[in-house]
């Protein structure tokens, strides 16, 4: 949705009938400048339902350039609905906010609704959010606490810069904070520019593309605000380049991060509904983590398999699991046809295979565990027998990334159907950016570095041998020291 952007109606107004404002009475003096609806752009005004259509909208979303006017837009309207929406008053709070973090809540949500707002109805602080002169209250909320808003029910609510929520708690607070927003119209208002990959604006970018009534989404650029001074924006535009440029100015969005490895086009040109039946080799990939704890990373767990040399992901289980949890996801996978687990060893040691040994002796028959040596292919699958490679990954995730990224552009790692969680990762993740871990990308990597044949296998020495071959280079090294001894004594 996008509309030509002439200026504000009070601007106009001033330009084409100065004679009509100097009419003006005193009265009408002081309540223009608080008008809110002639100083905004066409375009900055948020519809009670999408135009001709009679649909009230779900969603109403800004998704535009730095300094386009997203703020002031929804302050005006949340305002007036505060005033004349018939929200509910009373001890329970109507609107609901939302921000990356406190700092964010009070200066983008709360100071500017304060300042936006008539003098004759001017909300005020209360209790971390605002009460308006009429009791129509409302509550704060930021996007690190992901699970707070439970127990809300909103009947506004403002979801403001949600590319900068934090990326470990912004889907469950978007899940949260929206279902909690569920008397009255239920409508939720957010503004975001863009930057790299964001799970919670693609959803929204998606809902508008399926229903465009119920999810409005008003776009726009820098350029828009006829407020902004030129050289302000020569500035900007001197200041972002390429992909940031098209980012921060000119609100574009892109499918993957700038810098990340995989390309989401990829994985949407390779992706397959169902895998191949009869696989040369199914296996489960694990990049353990050290806690099950709520705040520690995911175990990554990937079920892959490979047919006709490509390599198919059928299954993303990552999760926060206990040892007893995941290594019950091996012994299922196995039971299921995979021939073995590939699993990362570099802060665990010895404690995955050891997890996955303990889980195979308590089965009925037990089954035997075979730790495959470097250089050994991994085995079909043999019945009664699970089979164990451990990789200690001794160069970087984008170096580890590189063979299965160039396998994936060449179409031949399919994903079988959609996995979110793992596509997110994949086309987020970008190396030395200070993001946490991404055990799901570093599951993924390993299981097709294994299934494609990518592995730089370096045999490992024989120890007996490296022994005997040194001290028989000792001994005689020590002889010819000693010849030479001898020959200086001699020439003395």
């Amino acid at each position: 949705m996008t509309h030509a952007s002439p200026i504000t109606p009070a601007l106009a107004l001033a330009h084409c009938a100065p004679d009509f404002l100097e009419s003006f009475t005193d009265a009408e003096r002081f309540v223009f400048p608080h008008i809110a609806t002639l100083w905004l752009r066409p375009e900055q005004h948020v519809p009670r339902m999408m135009p001709g259509s009679g649909v009230p909208w779900r969603y109403y979303g800004n998704l535009a350039g730095r300094g386009w006017g997203k703020t002031h837009g929804f302050a005006a309207y949340i305002n007036h609905e505060a005033e004349h929406g018939g929200l509910p008053v009373g001890t329970k709070a109507a609107i609901a906010f939302g921000a990356p973090t406190d700092e964010r809540v009070e200066k983008v949500q709360i100071a500017n609704l304060i300042d936006l707002a008539p003098p004759w109805f001017k909300p005020e602080r209360y209790q971390g959010g605002l009460v308006w002169p009429n009791g129509v209250r409302a509550d704060a909320f930021t996007a690190l606490e992901g699970g707070r808003p439970r127990g809300g029910n909103y009947a506004l609510t403002w979801l403001t810069e949600i590319v900068d929520w934090n990326p470990n708690t912004r889907r469950a607070f978007f899940n949260n904070l929206t279902t909690a927003t569920r008397v009255g119209k239920a409508q939720v208002l957010w503004d975001t520019t863009s930057k790299g990959r964001n799970e919670v604006i693609r959803e929204l970018m998606d809902n508008h593309t399926r229903d465009p009534l119920r999810y409005p989404v008003q776009r726009g650029t820098m350029f828009a605000n006829e407020l902004l001074a030129p050289e302000y924006l020569l500035a900007e535009c001197d200041k972002y380049v390429e992909r940031e440029f098209d980012e921060e100015v000119m609100g574009l969005t892109f499918a993957e991060a700038a810098g990340a490895r995989f390309k989401q086009s990829w994985l949407d040109d390779a992706r397959v509904s169902v895998p191949p039946r009869n696989p040369d080799l199914r296996i489960v990939s694990v990049d353990p983590a050290l806690s099950d704890h709520g705040t520690a990373d995911m175990f990554g767990v990937c079920v892959l398999s490979r047919a006709d040399g490509h390599v198919y992901v059928e299954a993303d289980r990552s999760n926060r699991y206990s040892p007893d949890q995941w290594g019950d996801i091996v012994i299922e996978e196995y039971r299921r046809g995979a021939a073995g687990a590939v699993v990362e060893r570099n802060h665990s040691g010895d404690n995955p295979t050891f997890v996955i040994r303990a889980k195979a002796r308590e089965q009925k028959p037990a089954i035997e565990v075979h730790v495959l040596a470097p250089a050994q292919p991994f085995p079909a699958r043999h019945p009664g027998r699970l089979y164990v490679r451990e990789y200690i990954g001794t160069s970087s995730k984008e170096t580890r990334a590189s063979g299965p990224a160039t396998e994936a552009q060449a179409g031949r790692v399919h994903l079988v159907g959609a996995l979110p969680e793992l596509e997110n990762e994949l086309t987020s993740f970008v190396a030395g950016a200070g993001q946490r871990s991404p055990n799901r990308y570093d599951a993924f990597v390993y299981g097709v570095i294994e299934l494609a044949g990518l592995a730089q296998v370096r045999p490992v020495p024989d120890g007996a041998a490296a022994t005997h071959g040194a001290k028989a280079a000792q001994a005689i090294l020590r002889e010819r020291l000693r010849a030479i001894g001898r020959s200086a004594r001699v020439g003395m």
